[in-house]
């Protein structure tokens, strides 16, 4: 039992090694600023749960309409590196996946369903994050992209789910 906690303990600790060492290899603009666009995610989630329903609505539109324009540069990335010229070129799969975020932020935008939006937000980011990721390993992104992505796709579900939570509150929310 006590060998089991200490392989327990050790593979936590080599894990976050190995995301520290990660982390150190991300360019410092780029997890500076890709860190910062995680205030327009967070500051709508805060303000619901401050408890305050004239605020709420709000609130929810800027936190969709942030979502959709970061979800269309996620698929942005793509459409340049189909662009760049190299081996990879513009494949119709990866002009294809390109746009595929910005029309599903769009089609969220249109939902009238705030608990819809939410959790296809959710599920948009998640499928781009795995996108992203396999991307990656294929060598079309440096590995740093994809440890950048992680890190902010867990903080942009976390600040939606955050939402998600708030909307069960006793706040009346609606988009």
């Amino acid at each position: 039992m006590v060998l089991s906690f200490l392989k327990w303990t050790s593979n936590i600790f080599i894990g976050v090694f190995r995301m520290n060492t990660a982390i150190v290899a991300i360019p410092k603009p780029a997890l500076i600023l890709g860190l910062l666009g995680l205030i327009p995610f967070y500051a709508p989630a805060v303000t619901l749960w401050s408890g305050d329903p004239m605020l709420a609505g709000g609130a929810l539109s800027l936190q969709f309409g942030y979502a959709a324009v970061i979800l269309s540069f996620l698929g942005g990335v793509h459409w340049g590196r189909a662009l760049a010229g190299d081996r990879y070129g513009p494949t119709g799969p990866r002009l294809l996946w390109s746009v595929v975020p910005s029309l599903l932020g769009w089609v969220l935008l249109l939902t009238p369903d705030m608990m819809v939006i939410l959790i296809g937000f959710v599920i948009a980011f998640a499928l781009a994050f795995l996108v992203d990721i396999k991307a990656v390993k294929a060598g079309m992104f440096p590995v740093w992209y994809g440890t950048l992505r992680k890190i902010l796709t867990i903080g942009v579900l976390a600040a939606l789910l955050l939402t998600l939570a708030a909307s069960f509150s006793a706040v009346p929310v609606g988009a």
